[in-house]
């Protein structure tokens, strides 16, 4: 039973995927996030009240609702239900989803402490601020 709550923890056999893009938003000071594993940011600060119900939102709960991750989603690899689904991809071969990185670079980010990770995604994040700006 306890092993058939914790699958059910990381969205196995129920739709939607995740829950977080419905029961909550995450606040910051760098803008507005759907989840705590979320990426680039959805909204500034000052738009909190909006960015609830804002198209990027409904995008990621439509495609969550249909047992799929957003676009958005699969750029965020720390969440661990992106992680399992991934994962799942990979062993069943579909893994066109995500294709993984040469293991020379996967290395290469281990050996120098995952700074080229960091510098592209607050790179992605940038982007994505400049974007929502404009």
């Amino acid at each position: 039973m306890n092993n058939s709550r914790n699958s059910d923890d990381l969205g196995h056999g129920r739709l939607p995927l995740c829950r977080e893009p419905w029961e909550s938003y995450y606040i910051l000071r760098r803008g507005i996030l759907p989840c705590c594993h979320g990426n680039p940011i959805i909204a500034p600060l000052n738009e909190w009240a909006s960015a609830w119900n804002s198209p990027q939102l409904r995008e990621i709960r439509r495609h969550l609702s249909q047992g799929k991750l957003s676009p958005y989603c699969l750029e965020s690899l720390g969440c661990p239900i992106v992680q399992r689904v991934l994962r799942e991809q990979r062993e069943n071969g579909k893994s066109s989803a995500l294709p993984r990185r040469p293991a020379v670079l996967r290395l290469l980010n281990r050996l120098m402490f995952r700074v080229p990770g960091r510098l592209v995604r607050s790179w992605k994040e940038r982007r994505a601020r400049r974007r929502i700006v404009s």
